[in-house]
């Protein structure tokens, strides 16, 4: 199997052009030479990814010599709904193969087929050459051109029809379409002579500026306000986000040439809408503090909008704490009590804040030299200097923590009881927090597994809140039974009514009509701005989809769903029943139609609390895909004191009255 990692790094025309191209397909014909080596597709422009998944058959082998292979549909990953520009006149695509197998790989020709609006007729062609591996190359790169605007770049309209187009009809909710406009940045007490750069991301894509310099005069001097836009924002001009998003992540990148340290008291984003220039958005960041050696800083960015609406229903003493702040902690140790299962291959361990992908570290392999590691029921021990990328890394610990265990794919299983996060306060020794990841299941061909972790029982958190209704005696809301008081969330910017929700797995009971057609499915929250899709729903031994059948899917089966965490929103239903929501899509290619009694989404909050979404029937039939509202029962908060009392006869504050 070959893991390809196709990185097309498009080069952009010097039209302004939307960004409305999909790719639907890639044809590759192989040459003379196969490879058994993994392989992926991943496509970039200069700010934006999208990555295929494996592209493997299940039932009969790839990337075999001489072969014509079409990968389409979800093999694509998030290929098929990430959006490029239609007016790129080539892409440059490197190939990488891993080496796993070290065989060598000819590619002859590779054909990119990329969809341009909703037209699905309008079809763009990037052809590329042939690529030659020998069994240690890891890389190959090639120009691809595009079928169409490679001929005829003289024919190109000298005025293009762009302002005919009626921006203000794009009228999806979800589509983004808020454009990064300016950044400026605040230096503090400490400047920097290193080159600095920016990236912006959302859940879905990043965006990174150019080296942020000045041609005749310095940069990122003590106490000086600098101001980048135009040219220097890079991709940042031309990615496209959600109008209206309560945050960015926004991460400073420093390099280390002449490790120098750097303080920045704020940064503020400008954004507008493409369909209203003059409508500004701003995202407000906290403060970034570099030591010489630190090359990459990450903080939340609060939408101004957001933040005035929070105040404006909230009664907050302080605004939000920076998260760049609370980056005060370090993992002092990592204890590991091994299970019943041991292993002999090589582990390493991989930590993230919860949810993000871009403040992670990696421990590297974890082995001792003088004992047996990893072994059945042993408890393991590597202390802060046996960690890697990791022993240097600042952590946020109200943001939580998953960590994934990673080793090679074998014939060696492995469990693991519990991970035990030490971590200690960088200023003052004393202060320690414990944090507790549990069973990880690793099947032989394995590689990673993740799970989430709490905060132990032993530990405590003073940790930022959105606080709500703080000590407001003159104006009570008029009913304030029916609100859920109790379920307060650290989170920011959550209210109180929401929750987030992270996904374990999928529980079906199959019908009378089965499948034996490819079965997908893709989860999003209810205002369908998180959203993600599965690997194909089947498994190497037994009938899948069958009639009358259950079927169970969790882990890696559930791809880029695995662990995903959703924002959810608390209703009150007509029966008084408090309820969340999620969305399910099912598709499926081929003509044997399917139905299903029952779906259910087995998830589980923050606080750890249980949430089933149960869809009820689902049928995909002819149009080959189906979605479905699925709904969680949500306990009602238990209230202490009577649950009665006289609302206007107190200045005492709320909650605090029933002593007689």
């Amino acid at each position: 199997m070959v893991m390809w990692v196709v990185s097309l790094l498009f080069t952009a025309t010097a039209v302004s052009a939307a960004s409305n191209m999909i790719f639907k397909k890639i044809d590759v014909q192989m040459g003379p030479v196969g490879s058994d080596d993994d392989i992926r597709i991943k496509i970039c422009d200069l700010s934006k990814c999208c990555t295929s998944k494996e592209l493997s058959h299940t039932f009969s082998s790839e990337w075999k010599a001489n072969k014509l292979e079409t990968w389409d549909g979800s093999d694509l990953g998030n290929c098929t709904s990430i959006l490029f520009d239609d007016k790129l006149s080539s892409i440059e695509v490197s190939i990488v193969k891993a080496l796993s197998k070290k065989d060598a790989l000819e590619v002859t020709s590779m054909v990119l087929s990329a969809q341009v609006g909703s037209d699905k007729k309008k079809i763009q062609k990037f052809k590329c050459g042939s690529y030659k591996f020998t069994a240690k190359d890891a890389t190959k790169s090639n120009f691809c051109l595009n079928e169409k605007s490679a001929p005829a770049t003289t024919k190109r309209p000298v005025a293009p029809v762009t302002t005919k187009r009626p921006a203000a009809k794009v009228s999806s909710g979800g589509l983004p379409n808020l454009q990064v406009k300016k950044i400026n940045v605040q230096v503090g007490a400490v400047g920097t002579d290193d080159d600095v750069t920016m990236q912006i991301c959302d859940l879905k894509k990043c965006c990174t500026t150019k080296e942020l310099s000045h041609t005749l005069s310095s940069e990122w001097v003590k106490n000086k306000l600098e101001s980048w836009d135009g040219r220097k924002l890079g991709n940042c001009s031309d990615i496209l986000f959600t109008a209206g998003a309560s945050s960015l992540e926004v991460s400073v990148i420093k390099s280390i040439k002449k490790k120098q340290p750097l303080e920045i008291t704020s940064i503020i984003l400008e954004a507008s809408p493409t369909s209203d220039k003059k409508k500004v958005e701003k995202f407000k960041c906290g403060t970034y503090k570099f030591g010489g050696t630190d090359s990459k800083k990450t903080n939340f960015c609060l939408n101004e909008n957001s933040a005035k609406t929070a105040t404006q229903t909230r009664t907050t003493p302080k605004s939000i704490t920076s998260l760049s702040d609370l980056e005060n902690f370090k993992v002092n140790n990592v204890v590991v009590q091994m299970g019943d299962d041991g292993t002999n291959d090589d582990v390493s361990l991989e930590i993230c804040n919860a949810k993000s992908a871009l403040t992670c570290c990696d421990t590297g392999k974890l082995s001792s030299t003088f004992s047996d590691d990893w072994s059945k029921n042993d408890k393991e021990t590597w202390k802060n200097k046996d960690l890697g990328a990791c022993k240097t890394k600042n952590w946020d610990a109200c943001r939580g923590f998953d960590v994934a265990v990673k080793k090679k794919s074998g014939k060696d299983s492995l469990k693991v009881k519990d991970i035990t996060l030490e971590l200690v306060d960088k200023k003052d020794a004393k202060k320690t927090q414990k944090f507790i990841c549990s069973n990880y299941n690793v099947g032989a061909t394995d590689t990673i597994k993740r799970n989430s972790c709490v905060l132990d029982k032993s530990s405590s958190l003073n940790c930022p809140k959105t606080p709500v209704t703080t000590r407001k005696t003159t104006k009570r809301p008029a009913s304030p039974t029916r609100k859920a008081s109790g379920t307060i969330t650290t989170k920011p910017l959550l209210s109180s009514d929401s929750e987030n929700v992270i996904l374990k797995g999928f529980e079906v009971q199959v019908g009378r009509d089965g499948t034996k057609d490819r079965v997908t499915a893709k989860v999003c929250s209810a205002d369908k701005k998180v959203c993600c899709e599965t690997l194909q729903l089947s498994k190497r031994t037994g009938n899948n989809w069958i009639r009358n059948g259950n079927e169970t899917w969790s882990g890696t089966q559930l791809g880029l769903c695995k662990d995903m965490s959703f924002p959810t929103k608390i209703g009150t239903t007509f029966t008084n029943r408090l309820e969340t929501k999620l969305i399910v899509t099912l598709n499926k290619n081929g003509k044997d139609g399917m139905k299903l009694e029952n779906f259910n989404l087995d998830g589980v909050t923050t606080s750890g609390g249980q949430r089933r979404f149960k869809c009820g029937k689902i049928q995909v039939l002819d149009s080959n895909t189906a979605t479905k509202t699925c709904s969680a029962t949500v306990p009602k908060p238990t209230k202490s004191g009577p649950t009665t009392r006289k609302s206007n006869t107190t200045t005492r504050p709320p909650f605090r009255s029933g002593s007689g």
